[in-house]
Parts: C-alpha cells; sequence; structure tokens
C-alpha cells in the first residue's frame, strides 16, 4: 500500500513539474519586439514611411515593400479615417505594411483587390479591425497575454474583439499572430507582428506582414 502511495505521489509531482515547466517556457518565450519613439501623430507617421502610388498598385510603390505604407495610407483615405490619426484621442493600429498588402492581393486576386480598395464602408470595416483604443506597445500586450496560452484580446473599432497569440511552440517560436472576432487562424490569411512598435504623440504604430480581412468581409 504504501509503495501504490508512493508511486501515485510521484507521479502527481511529476506532472506538477511539468505544467509548471510549459507555463514558465511559455512566459519566456514571449518576446516583444524593439520600441521606439516618434514624434508626430499616427497619421503623419504612416504619411512619412509612404510612397505616391494609385491604390491598386500601391505595393508596388517601393523597393522596400516591408518598410512602407503607402497601400495602408491610401486604403485610409478612401475609408476617411485619416483625419482621425490625426487627433489627440490614443488610437493603437496594427499596421499592414505594402506587402502585407501584396499579399493580399496575391490571395484575392488583383480584381478583388482593386475593388476592396474602392469599397469605402467594406474597407472601412476592415481597417477598423486593426485599430483599437489605446496606447501600447507589443511589450504592453505581451505582458497581458495569458502565460500558458500566450494569448490577449483587445476590443476594436469596428466593435468585435482582435486577438494576440503569442507563439511558444516550435517552428514559429515566438512569432505573434493576429485574428479578429475568429476562434481559428487560417493558413494564408493570419498576418503576424513585424518589425518594432512606434510610439508617437496620439498612439503608436505596430507593423503586420499581412492584412486581416475578416471571412465576412473576404
Amino acid at each position: 500500500m504504501c509503495r501504490v502511495r508512493r508511486l501515485r505521489w510521484l507521479t502527481a509531482l511529476a506532472v506538477t513539474a511539468a505544467l509548471s515547466a510549459g507555463a514558465a517556457l511559455a512566459a519566456s518565450t514571449i518576446v516583444p519586439s524593439v520600441t521606439v519613439s516618434g514624434s508626430g501623430t499616427v497619421w503623419q507617421f504612416i504619411s512619412s514611411h509612404a510612397v505616391n502610388a494609385q491604390a491598386s498598385t500601391c505595393y508596388r510603390a517601393s523597393a522596400r515593400p516591408s518598410e512602407t505604407f503607402t497601400c495602408l495610407k491610401a486604403a485610409l483615405q478612401t475609408a476617411g479615417l485619416d483625419a482621425m490619426l490625426q487627433e489627440k484621442n490614443h488610437v493603437t493600429l496594427f499596421a499592414p505594411t505594402d506587402a502585407g498588402f501584396r499579399d493580399l492581393a496575391h490571395l484575392m486576386g488583383t480584381g478583388a483587390f482593386q475593388q476592396l480598395m474602392q469599397e469605402k464602408d467594406r474597407l472601412t470595416k476592415v481597417l477598423e479591425t486593426m485599430m483599437v483604443k489605446g496606447r501600447y506597445t507589443s511589450a504592453d500586450l505581451a505582458a497581458r497575454a495569458i502565460p500558458a496560452t500566450g494569448r490577449v484580446q483587445l476590443d476594436n473599432l469596428a466593435g468585435t474583439k482582435l486577438r494576440l497569440t503569442f507563439d511558444t511552440f516550435p517552428p514559429i517560436n515566438g512569432r505573434v499572430k493576429v485574428a479578429v472576432g475568429e476562434v481559428g487562424f487560417y493558413a494564408g490569411w493570419t498576418p503576424y507582428l513585424t518589425g518594432e512598435t512606434t510610439l508617437l504623440d496620439n498612439g503608436s504604430v505596430i507593423p503586420l506582414d499581412m492584412v486581416y480581412v475578416p471571412t465576412a468581409l473576404r
């Protein structure tokens, strides 16, 4: 009987240790990207990292599409959201790069992509899913994430939930994927945080490597 009790105790101890190690691993692998500070508004930052181009071909406008926001600038202007990003209210913008818009164009097809970029109502909803009230950095979001799952949820301006998952397992260990109002992540349609967070006078900009388009708006 004592031997059985001892075996049960050792098993329980091993399970507890494994769970603790797993939680510690999850916490340790949530590594936020670098944060820098800049002056001006969110809109001024996006404008200063864009080049002049038509919305339909904006992702071809830069030699460094992963570092520019030409398409995003055009989309914000079409949606009429540029004025809001110049106001004093703090807004965090999860900002798809030109490379992210290029990938969206490949997924949707050129015609469907051009149509999206011209439809104000649909485009507005897409962009608002990637905006939240407040001035966050990726480090702030990592601190709010549940260590065991790496997940954090925020209310976005579209009235749904923007969910980030700080991946804790290979092969994408340490990356941060984004979904909006959905349980699952979909291959090819899942954006990841990329680059550094920029803190600005009226909010912050956190780059994305893809445009998140909710299923209902695709």
